[in-house]
């Protein structure tokens, strides 16, 4: 069951059946327009199945049928909702001390769904320039309900430098970190499992080939990884990553239940900040592992083949292309890959 809806309320209540507004972006469109309206019909307060606020775990109920879709921008809430995931997203705004705005994703994956992989543009081509693709492009192509931005792990490739141990869907890309690492990225690695199942690693803890062995599916190498087993990375924290900047980050509370953020920075409304800015927000969140991921004109965050998030002032622009993007979730709703981007 599909339906378009009025995206225009305030969504602290209203789940709405699915409403797709078109979309697109080159370095100097616009971006997403804070109000649209489109054709309507019908509106239920809840989907069919979710009568019951949360189960037993804690988690919201996921509808029987359907996918139930909302988009609020000038409210700054966004949702989604199937028999197989559900993402509630909000947009933050602060004044004190700084001015900050930023995201805040959580994510509920029922047993044997759609869960966090990373997404490329071209599997065959990963790490060539020529197949990069703007992020909410790469969404779009591949159906995806929700992504950030990833490690640009094919920019090391590119330019020979090191790239961190790497793998994606199952096949390692590189097995070469640092031997002692001083720099920042200092390619500390998150490895994501087929069940949903994450893990934190210090860049030189584990190899490319022990990881394959143990059964992930994809391994980041960015970080610093901020949070492992409820504790925050104070040592990191203070060494890396202080600068006031756009800033992703990725956490997990446990196995299905996930955080994703983004921070704006860099402009007159949002200054940015250092990583520990999202670390302390995703353990607030209650996760037990979580991991920075590339931010500046890389970072982002897509909702239904949207970028939610503003790159920088003078001028609305999608952040930089890439190979692949961190992403959960499927749906046939999004526009077009050359649909426009409002």
């Amino acid at each position: 069951m599909k339906k378009r809806v009025l995206s225009l309320l305030c969504a602290l209540a209203l789940l709405l059946p699915a409403a797709v507004l078109p979309a697109t972006a080159e370095d100097t469109q616009e971006a997403p327009a804070e109000l649209v309206e489109v054709e309507t019909e019908e509106i239920e307060l809840l989907p069919p199945g979710t009568e019951a606020e949360t189960t037993e775990n804690g988690w919201p109920a996921f509808p029987e049928e359907g996918e139930y879709i909302l988009e609020d921008a000038a409210n700054g809430v966004w949702e989604y909702r199937s028999p197989k995931l559900i993402v509630e997203i909000h947009r933050i705004t602060e004044t004190k001390p700084n001015k900050q705005i930023w995201y805040e994703a959580e994510v509920w994956c029922a047993e044997g769904g759609d869960y966090p992989r990373m997404i490329a543009n071209d599997p065959e081509n990963w790490e060539k320039i020529k197949f990069e693709e703007y992020p909410y492009k790469i969404a779009r192509k591949n159906g995806v309900v929700l992504a950030v931005s990833s490690d640009f792990a094919h920019l090391r490739v590119q330019q020979k430098k090191t790239v961190g141990i790497v793998i994606r869907d199952s096949k390692i890309i590189s097995s070469k970190t640092f031997k002692k690492s001083t720099t920042f990225p200092n390619l500390d690695c998150l490895a994501i499992w087929p069940d949903g199942n994450m893990a934190v690693y210090d860049y030189n803890e584990k190899t490319a080939e022990e990881l394959l062995e143990a059964g992930v599916r994809d391994v980041l190498a960015f970080g610093p990884w901020l949070i492992r087993d409820g504790k925050l990375n104070e040592d990191a924290l203070n060494k890396y990553g202080k600068s006031s900047a756009q800033r992703v980050a990725v956490g997990m509370v446990e196995k299905g239940h996930y955080f994703f953020m983004m921070l704006e920075g860099r402009r007159k409304k949002s200054a940015g900040a250092g990583i520990s800015f999202l670390a302390k927000k995703l353990l607030e969140k209650g996760c037990t592992l979580a991991f920075n991921l590339d931010g500046g004109q890389t970072a982002c965050i897509v909702f239904m083949g949207r970028q939610l998030c503003r790159i920088q002032d003078g001028g609305d622009i999608s952040s930089r292309r890439t190979s692949d993007i961190l992403g959960v979730g499927y749906s046939d709703q999004l526009p077009g890959v050359k649909d426009g981007w409002k």
